[in-house]
């Protein structure tokens, strides 16, 4: 799920300020170990109306089982399963990405104009993962880091899918409705990328996607067992490499925080009618500063922990 996300978030300006990341920082409060089976929950209500919030992973090593019987018990008799924001395409979106390959490509290998530093990550980053340099070195190194992250996740055994196709797959033989908290139209967002990559920005996002590299499987694993088993703390522990370079920027800064705007919004609006709904969100979109629990606690809204399900 990260490279989707990375992929289709808008690009730094020309000479863009840092800016603090959105998801870096998380409210502790909001950290604690489930006491219900399998991953945690939080209890968000107004009166007699309760929605069920899941924070999901960005993705799952495929030999990670977690127990589904609390998501299950949840969904029986909910109104709607409520999603993060989707990215439509159409084939107007299908030719603009055509298009947009060719801005992505390097007219000459990257290797070698590498800073020495980062040239060394590079080439040990690609023998990890079993390929020549070259086999990467034709794409601007922005996009390099893209593929060598995808290569490393396949390794990993990493679904970006997974959970949330499986809870998807739940909801619908119990009848549930799914309802993404928003719509976005991909393009747009790609054309921005492309169109403001410049030379720190290719270097800062390739360094990122080696760092995620750098810290190997184990990281990956542990933090899916640690969400598997409802400890939220060990589920935010690995590297996020892509994700911090785009999210200094100011664009994809507003772009996160719009997401938060949006499922906040969603899970309100199913707060405001008598029942019971599940909403399934990214993890770190629930419990980052400014984030959804932390808006709806904001709002008024009761938000239980996992600690106290």
């Amino acid at each position: 799920m990260l490279l989707l996300v990375a992929a289709l978030q808008p690009a730094a300006a020309q000479n863009p300020a840092p800016r603090a990341d959105p998801e870096g920082v998380v409210v502790a409060e909001l950290v604690v170990h489930a006491r219900t089976p399998g991953p945690a929950w939080w209890r968000v209500s107004k009166g007699s109306s309760v929605v069920w919030v899941l924070g999901v992973p960005g993705g799952l090593p495929k030999n990670v089982r977690w127990d589904s019987s609390v998501l299950s018990r949840r969904l029986t008799g909910a109104r709607r399963l409520i999603l993060p924001p989707a990215y439509g395409a159409g084939l107007g979106d299908l030719f603009g990405a055509l298009a947009l390959r060719s801005k992505l490509r390097s007219p000459t290998p990257i290797e070698p104009e590498l800073p020495p530093d980062l040239r060394a990550r590079y080439l040990a980053a690609a023998s990890t993962l079993g390929q020549p340099p070259q086999h990467y070195d034709h794409w601007k190194p922005v996009v390099s880091g893209l593929f060598m992250l995808g290569d490393f996740r396949k390794r990993a055994g990493l679904d970006e899918f997974q959970p949330t196709n499986a809870i998807r797959a739940l909801a619908g033989r119990k009848g549930v409705k799914l309802a993404p908290a928003a719509t976005y139209r991909a393009i747009p967002v790609m054309r921005a990328l492309a169109g403001h990559i410049t030379e720190a920005v290719n270097l800062s996002c390739l360094g990122d996607s080696l760092d995620e590299i750098e810290a190997g499987l184990g990281g990956v694993r542990s933090a899916a067992a640690a969400w598997a088993q409802g400890d939220v703390a060990g589920a935010l522990t690995a590297e996020r490499g892509f994700e911090k370079c785009l999210a200094s920027f100011p664009e994809v800064d507003a772009q996160i925080r719009q997401t938060f705007a949006d499922e906040t919004a969603a899970i309100a609006r199913d707060l405001q009618t008598p029942g019971v709904s599940v909403a399934a969100i990214p993890l770190r979109s629930l419990v980052a500063q400014d984030g959804v629990l932390s808006r709806l606690q904001a709002a008024g809204y009761e938000v239980r922990t996992p600690g106290s399900d």
